[in-house]
């Protein structure tokens, strides 16, 4: 009896102790340099892009990961102002492939609009509601 009760008690330890890292991760890239790394509990997810040093061609472009891949859904990644209206949206195919937005294209709407923040999000087709926060960008 008694060593069912320690084996009962080492099992609720060690699932206290050990968790699932199966959270999505996402990397970032400036054209094809990789500026930044982030997860679902990382903080500090604003980016900072000198409006003076942004060039017609410049892009953003994120890949994202998850454990639970889908290989033919149609991916989304937006880039919306404070109001959550959407400055530029663009499609990929697959959890793992990346997918980019111009940065200029967010520089015109900035111009336009006075607006400085942006949010990026992620979203599956057919889970608009369930869109991601993945980070903020600044413009200055």
């Amino acid at each position: 009896m008694m060593k069912t009760i320690y084996f009962l008690i080492l099992i609720l330890l060690v699932s206290n102790i050990c968790k699932a890292d199966t959270i999505d991760y996402w990397h970032v890239y400036y054209n094809k340099t990789k500026i930044k790394e982030f997860n679902q509990i990382s903080r500090g997810k604003t980016l900072v892009f000198k409006i003076a040093n942004i060039k017609k061609k410049d892009s953003i472009t994120v890949k994202y990961f998850r454990d639970t891949p889908c290989f033919d859904c149609v991916t989304s990644l937006t880039a919306e102002d404070e109001k959550h209206y959407v400055v530029v949206i663009n499609h990929g195919k697959g959890t793992f492939n990346p997918v980019s937005f111009s940065l200029a294209d967010i520089l015109r709407y900035k111009e336009q609009n006075n607006k400085d923040y942006f949010e990026v999000y992620y979203y599956e087709t057919h889970s608009v509601a369930d869109k991601i926060l993945l980070f903020r960008m600044k413009l200055e």
